[in-house]
């Protein structure tokens, strides 16, 4: 963007629930540095100091206030005004305010305002001598109350004083708090060498009769890495190649035949030395089909089954962009496969790949969000989660988003609540760039675009390397407890399975989509259930830590001793969460390494990161989780997939349901068997004639998307129509069903839409708010954006009523 000099004013958008901007008078002196995208500090109300964005500069006085001025210009934060667009486009498709577009794209750093906290980082013996009495006393507050904010400076020193604590950020010696977490540690890697002095030794090792098949693995798979142009060969990628164990390489290096050194992290990716991988037929057939797709300006959906070698797709297209100079977004729906799939592309590109989402300090995530700004070639290829979209491109040329069909791409709160997919595809349209949706189990709506001639369909039904899909076992757990044949959660079948592959030596994954011990603890006296006392929901054992835990709201707190209402000790939990899966698995394999990887074994990265590189190095027996195991990981030693109760996805009141199930135990299944040996997978269920496991155990997506389709057309779901969710909010339960009553009958007065409710949704109370919801179904053929704008006006007027202005509420678009 050009710098606009001479205009008198600037409407700016603050992170505020606002429905419009807000102008402000342009001093004479910061005239010159003023720009769309620009960053300043202006005074809303009082006292209030936010960091806005200038989204228009103009001439016009306002007329029904007296504009303020800017108070300091913070530099530039975005430079190609579509990233102002799409939060514009965003905030009326998800019906919200740009302010809260702003509040969700923006890195907290780039927040300034006046509850941001700051802190003195540097001892008074070390301050500049030429600091002003002014700064001194700030630094001086800060340093002995580091809690301080800066509306506290703002109401002891006036504005200026946010003037002052923005030019002693900027020169290092006041810090903001998300700033302050930031750490710089330089992580060091083990990587493996050979030993070209011990020629004979390793000649020996070699050798077609030596009794060391393990070592000579090892030795094979250096080699074959070497060969492969991979710079440097860590543990990992030598045990995950050579299938031997840890003990076998450490017998090489106690022989000196491997050295072990330790060298950094950036080092390992300091130059992409790796060459794409040749595509097979089939992949290379599939490439050409998704640059014809893209010839016709159509969004690519590849529908390419487990480990048909989709990533070798990406990397092709990426190789592309790379070239030409644009910029490349990958988007994953989850923040634990970015680990992964980090590593994997920076042994292709190096230092052009970066990595973005919300668990990233504000330090790492704000450096991220410049570099993409300036266009920088560290970020010419990014990783992300949904939040990456939010990024300041400039140069966009091709967005992929992997595992499209997943319902971790949409946002569920704050607003904007939107979908992360279908957001980067409207903002490639601004940038003219390409789409291409990857997925082993399409979305129904993606595949009914391409049923419509909306996206191009590319098939990959090989898996790779001619690696056969797994075996698909229904297990009915009502004829095995007949037959006495279950063990707490296991039936005999999937134990010897499991026992089977412990004695090859091979992986085992259990998939149980709950976390936790168990979801209920009851009173066998007097029926009395443990419950959350903000939300209508029972609370969930922890017994790892001895706690019991609300799920919705956060609550916590110790495990009774006896009954709460009657004072029986006799308490019995109800159900299973991993936490007891992996109990009942210690007792009946004592000596497997068990791991668990669920949101509470995540929390850690250090943790995590460790899980992954123990299960890919062979270091865990088996894994048990919850979905965060379905979702993309690759380990090549994984046998056996079990699901411990498939009925838990198959009953859930809503309507995408069966479609979940479908997906997540296709995903999970896929996770078996790619290593030359055929997967089994062992799914547990009281109805194995359900027809999402029929659908399941074939590998049929087709005939799944059929029933789905027939079923949604009938009883007006989407794809056949489009829908939205209405919530409505209270604590006072009569006031919200009054509410959701007046406002239904309201919005029937919207011409030829169908209107669903009021209703309770399945947990009524979430944090001492009662929730009502109302579906709207509105035709394909009538006008999305008028009929939205028709409702959101109904709802406008009807919670600036005096009785229910103090009702809250929120839409969910594309419900």
């Amino acid at each position: 963007m050009s710098h606009l000099v001479g205009f008198r004013f600037a409407e700016v958008l603050l992170p505020r629930p606002l429905a419009n901007g807000f102008t402000y008078e342009i001093p004479t002196e910061l005239s010159p540095h003023i720009r769309i995208g620009t960053r300043v500090l202006v005074q809303f109300g009082p006292r209030k100091i936010y960091s806005a964005i200038v989204i228009r500069l103009h001439n016009n006085a306002p007329d029904n206030y007296e504009p303020k001025q800017i108070l300091e210009v913070l530099g530039p934060v975005i430079d190609d005004v579509r990233n102002l667009q799409f939060w514009q486009w965003m905030a009326e498709y998800y019906m919200c305010t740009p302010g809260e577009v702003m509040n969700v794209a923006l890195p907290s750093r780039l927040k300034l305002e006046s509850e941001t906290q700051l802190q003195c980082l540097i001892e008074e013996e070390y301050w500049d001598e030429n600091l002003e009495a002014e700064d001194r006393e700030i630094l001086t507050i800060t340093r002995n109350s580091p809690e301080t904010t800066l509306n506290d400076l703002v109401k002891q020193y006036g504005t200026a004083a946010a003037k002052r604590a923005k030019k002693l950020v900027d020169i290092g010696v006041l810090g903001i708090k998300e700033s302050i977490k930031y750490h710089s540690l330089e992580k060091w890697i083990k990587v493996v060498h050979i030993n070209a002095h011990k020629k004979k030794e390793i000649e020996a090792i070699l050798h077609p009769k030596t009794k060391a098949k393990a070592q000579q693995n090892i030795v094979l798979a250096y080699y074959q890495l070497q060969a492969e142009g991979h710079l440097f060969i860590t543990r990992e990628m030598l045990l995950n190649r050579s299938t031997s164990t840890i003990a076998a390489l450490d017998a090489l290096v106690r022989k000196n035949i491997l050295e072990i050194r330790e060298i950094k992290e950036s080092a390992l990716f300091s130059r992409s030395g790796v060459q794409a991988a040749k595509l097979t037929e089939a992949q290379q057939e599939a490439y050409e089909k998704i640059l014809k797709t893209f010839a016709e300006n159509k969004i690519a959906l590849l529908h390419g089954i487990t480990s048909s070698g989709k990533t070798e797709l990406y990397v092709h297209l990426m190789k592309e962009i790379e070239k030409s100079g644009g910029q490349c977004l990958m988007l994953v729906p989850e923040i634990a496969l970015t680990t992964q799939l980090i590593n994997r592309l920076r042994h292709f590109f190096g230092e052009r790949v970066s990595l973005y989402h919300s668990r990233m300090t504000d330090r790492e995530r704000s450096d991220v969000w410049e570099s993409v700004r300036k266009n920088d070639p560290g970020s010419q290829l990014v990783v992300g989660a949904r939040s990456a979209i939010f990024l300041p491109f400039s140069n966009l040329k091709l967005i992929i988003i992997d595992e499209e069909h997943d319902s971790s791409y949409r946002q569920d709160a704050p607003n904007p609540r939107y979908q992360g997919r279908d957001s980067a595809i409207y903002l490639a349209t601004l940038f003219g760039a390409h789409v291409l949706l990857g997925t082993a189990t399409p979305s129904v709506e993606s595949y009914f675009n391409t049923l419509q001639g909306k996206y191009g369909l590319i098939e990959l039904h090989q898996r790779y390397e001619g690696l056969q899909l797994p075996e698909v076992h229904l297990i009915n757990i009502r004829e095995e407890k007949k037959k006495n044949r279950m063990k707490g959660n296991f039936s005999q079948t999937l134990i010897e399975a499991i026992d089977d592959a412990l004695r090859r030596k091979k992986q085992t994954i259990i998939f149980q989509n709950r976390r936790g011990y168990s979801p209920k603890l009851i009173c066998e006296d007097c029926g009395t259930v443990q419950m959350c006392d903000r939300c209508d929901i029972s609370l969930t054992i922890h017994k790892a830590v001895h706690r019991l835990k609300c799920h919705y709201c956060g609550r916590e707190k110790s495990i009774p001793p006896a009954c709460v209402v009657c004072g029986s000790i006799h308490l019995k939990m109800l159900g299973a969460g991993t936490e007891q899966i992996e109990d009942e698995l210690s007792s009946l394999f004592p000596g497997a390494r068990i791991e668990r990887l669920d949101l509470d074994t995540a929390q850690s990265k250090k943790r995590y990161n460790k899980m992954l590189t123990d299960m890919e190095s062979g270091q865990i027996d088996i894994l048990v989780g919850t979905q965060m195991v379905t979702k993309g990981l690759n380990f090549t030693k994984v046998e056996v997939v079990g699901v411990v109760n498939a009925d838990n996805l198959l009953y859930f009141p809503e309507y995408r349901a069966h479609e979940r199930a479908f997906q997540l135990l296709e995903q999970v299944a896929g996770r078996s068997g790619r290593s030359g040996q055929v997967g089994k997978v062992f799914i547990q269920t009281y109805n194995t004639g359900h027809p999402v496991l029929t659908f399941v155990k074939t590998h049929d997506y087709k005939a799944f998307y059929e029933w789905q389709s027939q079923e949604r057309k009938t009883f007006l779901y989407p794809p056949f129509v489009r829908m939205i969710h209405l919530m409505l909010r209270h604590k006072d339960l009569k006031l919200l069903q009054k509410a959701s009553i007046e406002l239904t009958s309201m919005l029937k007065s919207v011409s030829e839409i169908l209107v669903i409710g009021p209703e309770f949704p399945p947990v009524n109370r979430v944090n001492n708010y009662y929730r009502m919801g109302i579906f709207l179904k509105i035709p394909r053929n009538k006008s999305y954006l008028k009929t939205k704008r028709q409702i959101w006006s109904v709802c406008l007027d009807f919670f600036t009523h005096p009785e229910y202005k103090t009702v809250k509420f929120f839409f969910e678009v594309d419900a």
